[in-house]
């Protein structure tokens, strides 16, 4: 390992120097938690659909190396040929940010079948591609950190199959904890809020029913007036997102889960007091369906 010297923070004297793989990195979250990775002094993979990445910095050419990916390849050489590529250039990976994802602003009653599996196709089977082609050499190392990029509505339902992805994420990623363990990878859930991005945009969620059924309508219009007031207008500061990142991949005990923002954070604690309140009605009930001993 080297060590470099940052000049980014106030936080940390000099950091390990460590190789990220970031997805979706054109823009957004992606590109943002990039950035924070090369200034703190690391070397980032980034991958994006066209293989290209706008506005780099020069002085960082060295430590970054953009690679074409989509996700939703299906088959494993698209993936194997990646993580070739990085170990050629680099000789491990320390940081696998699976980042790439899709909206989806659709009651399920209103999408068909084909829509929900190229969500699922993105969000969930695209995350799992990536993750086995780099474990190998994670595991290999004995060594690094996954963070799976999911939402509070991968706590929280009420946006459809766009949580059932993002819980599915979720759940993927307390699996992946548990399984990796013993080989010294780390995994965090992330889960952002609402931050400044260009995720309700046309180009990043999907909005348009397969059916228009009328006793959706008012809903329907409810949650495309809320995107659009929404969009470009979040709260969360998506450079902050990414510094913190970097921070909790520095840190020796990261968390298995993180909630990103204020409004996420608000949103996770009122489910679990809702869950408490359902367990806790019911609780003695529940535990009575056990088998009744003499």
């Amino acid at each position: 390992m080297t060590y470099a010297k940052n000049n980014s923070t106030d936080w940390r004297g000099l950091l390990m120097s460590q190789v990220w793989l970031i997805t979706g990195a054109s823009r957004g979250l992606g590109r943002a938690i990039a950035d924070a990775a090369l200034a703190a002094g690391h070397s980032v993979v980034a991958t994006t659909r066209s293989g290209m990445l706008d506005n780099t910095d020069p002085q960082f050419s060295d430590r970054l190396l953009v690679l074409p990916l989509d996700v939703t390849t299906p088959g494993e050489r698209a993936y194997s040929s990646l993580v070739e590529s990085v170990m050629e250039r680099y000789g491990r990976i320390d940081v696998l940010v699976n980042n790439a994802g899709r909206g989806m602003l659709i009651h399920f009653e209103e999408t068909d079948e084909a829509q929900v599996r190229e969500l699922f196709e993105t969000n969930v089977f695209g995350l799992m591609r990536v993750t086995r082609a780099v474990l190998p050499i994670m595991r290999q190392q004995r060594s690094g950190h996954i963070f799976n990029i999911s939402s509070a509505a991968g706590y929280v339902g009420g946006a459809g199959m766009y949580s059932a992805t993002k819980f599915a994420v979720t759940g993927f990623t307390e699996s992946l904890a548990f399984e990796l363990h013993p080989f010294g990878i780390k995994a965090t859930n992330v889960a952002p809020g609402y931050f400044r991005t260009d995720f309700l945009d046309v180009s990043s969620v999907q909005a348009g029913p397969a059916q228009e059924l009328d006793d959706y309508q008012p809903s329907r219009t409810g949650m495309r007036s809320f995107a659009e007031q929404a969009n470009h207008q979040q709260v969360g500061d998506p450079a902050a997102l990414g510094r913190l990142l970097v921070e909790v991949a520095a840190a020796e005990h990261p968390p298995l889960h993180l909630a990103v923002g204020g409004d996420c954070i608000e949103e996770i604690e009122q489910h679990q007091r809702t869950l408490m309140s359902d367990i806790d009605t019911w609780r003695e009930r529940a535990v009575a369906t056990a088998h009744q001993t003499a």
